[in-house]
């Protein structure tokens, strides 16, 4: 949660994008009083961290060349070691402050201190997997590398990758940008720049790069120039001559909420508060700082919220097959919200009478616009035909409740008589026992009463007897 809320800040402060992540690539001590620290607690070792800082941050997946040589594209193996090496001295300690608090932990790998100190050592390395010799670290490309070679590595390696010059570094934060803002990025999918996966238009990517750079990182100036851009402003519709359309963004993408998103616009939807398992009330599904926590039914994993154990895009989803469907349909989650006591679409139903006035005003709270014509009509067909459905199903219940009155009658008689005889049965049965019973019941009390009046009699002989026996028995043995 620190970390998430200290992300969160550097966005609302505008921090510039190259400084936010070199803060995050260098930042030591205890993660409680420097978040950005977290970073290193969950990848912790020199390769994980390499795969998913390159990944991350430059849209490359080193991993590919893990084992031998990229087949397709220009990285070595060599080049996976030299590039996990800036990573082999960071150092991990127990923060005091922790206490006995950890997190994490599984059958295979102990809990964590909550509270961890990074730190920058002087010993460390990473050894190539085929040679087993150690590799000193390298960069795969040039770029600029402000930090002097007396710095850490990990300064180093920040340096190299926020340089102005470093264009995977600059390119994929433009790609991203456009990707999430436009729904299709120029190079898809938004983590994978490679030669062989080309952008669809490489002189806007390039130009939005530049841009980028140019402004000193400046995220938000790239977001105003492609909200303020006709592409950014384009509708759904098509026509006949882009109906099919994937590349030239000739029209608005169609694509669904984000899980988290769509959760909070039914809570928001229907006026029901929010009430997630572990967080406060009203705490919004946006909010959720860890992956772990969520709805009891599963509404956030159906809809393809990402269980966040890597960088890759591939995480989150946004398919609608059988389950996401029957979620939103008739999940609990959902009727729960619909069913709340606070619910709103309840209250605009007892508000308006009119069913065109309330069709406009559900369209209104839903999609912030007033309902068309056309679609006013299709609604109050709909409301129509549910009224008639409603009527139908009513009268053919009656009908069929008619229909079998006389055989449930029969039916219900025989039930009755057939307890009836049971009853009587039962009752005769119980007579018969009942002397039967109580002579038992006289035998087993005579039998503890013998019983017991025999134990009072030894009780009270028992003194005689042990004197009697003591007196019997030689001095020499007592």
């Amino acid at each position: 949660k620190l970390f998430r809320d200290w992300v969160r800040q550097q966005v609302a402060d505008n921090v510039p994008y190259d400084q936010f992540v070199r803060t995050i690539l260098t930042s030591s001590g205890s993660n409680k009083e420097h978040p950005a620290a977290s970073y290193f607690k969950i990848l912790r070792e020199p390769t994980e961290l390499m795969e998913n800082t390159t990944h991350l941050f430059l849209a490359t997946r080193f991993n590919c060349n893990k084992c031998h040589d990229h087949p397709f594209e220009r990285w070595t193996q060599d080049q996976y070691y030299q590039m996990s090496a800036w990573f082999a001295q960071v150092g991990l300690d127990r923060d005091p402050a922790s206490g006995d608090a950890t997190i994490g932990g599984s059958a295979v790998e102990g809990a964590k201190p909550l509270f961890e100190l990074v730190s920058d050592r002087k010993e460390g390395e990473v050894k190539h997997d085929r040679t087993g010799k150690v590799t000193p670290p390298a960069f795969p490309y040039t770029a600029t590398v402000s930090a002097p070679a007396t710095e850490s590595r990990r300064a180093q390696l920040a340096a190299w990758i926020t340089s102005p010059d470093n264009t995977y570094f600059a390119r994929s934060f433009a790609n991203r940008l456009w990707g999430y803002l436009n729904g299709v990025g120029l190079i898809e999918p938004l983590d994978d720049i490679r030669a062989g996966n080309p952008p669809s238009n490489p002189e806007l990517l390039d130009w939005l790069t530049q841009q980028l750079v140019d402004h000193r990182f400046d995220f938000r100036h790239v977001v105003r120039l492609i909200c303020r851009s006709r592409t950014y402003q384009l509708s759904l519709a098509s026509n006949r001559w882009n109906d099919d359309d994937k590349t030239n963004f000739s029209h608005a993408t169609a694509r669904r909420l984000p899980a988290e998103t769509l959760l909070d616009t039914i809570y928001r939807v229907t006026g029901t508060t929010p009430n997630i398992p572990g967080v406060a009330p009203g705490t919004r599904a946006g909010q959720l700082p860890d992956s772990g926590v969520g709805l009891k039914d599963g509404f956030l994993t159906n809809l393809g919220r990402p269980v966040r154990e890597s960088a890759c895009e591939c995480e989150r989803s946004s398919d609608l097959q059988l389950g996401p469907i029957m979620a939103l349909i008739s999940g609990p989650t959902v009727g729960d919200a619909i069913s709340g006591k606070d619910n709103a679409l309840a209250k605009l139903t007892t508000d308006h009478s009119d069913d065109r006035e309330l069709v406009n005003e559900i369209f209104m709270r839903v999609l912030n616009r007033p309902v068309s014509e056309k679609e006013s009509g299709e609604a109050l067909s709909m409301l129509g035909e549910i009224s008639a459905e409603h009527t139908a199903l009513v009268h053919a219940r009656d009908q069929r409740a008619a229909e079998i009155a006389p055989e449930r009658k029969v039916k219900a008689d025989a039930r009755n008589a057939a307890i009836a005889q049971a009853k009587a049965a039962l009752e005769k049965t119980q007579a018969d026992l009942a002397p039967v019973l109580a002579a038992k019941q006289k035998e087993h009390d005579d039998r503890i009463a013998a019983l017991e009046k025999a134990i009072a009699g030894f009780d009270a002989a028992l003194p005689d007897k042990v004197t009697a026996f003591e007196a019997a028995v030689p001095a020499s043995q007592t």
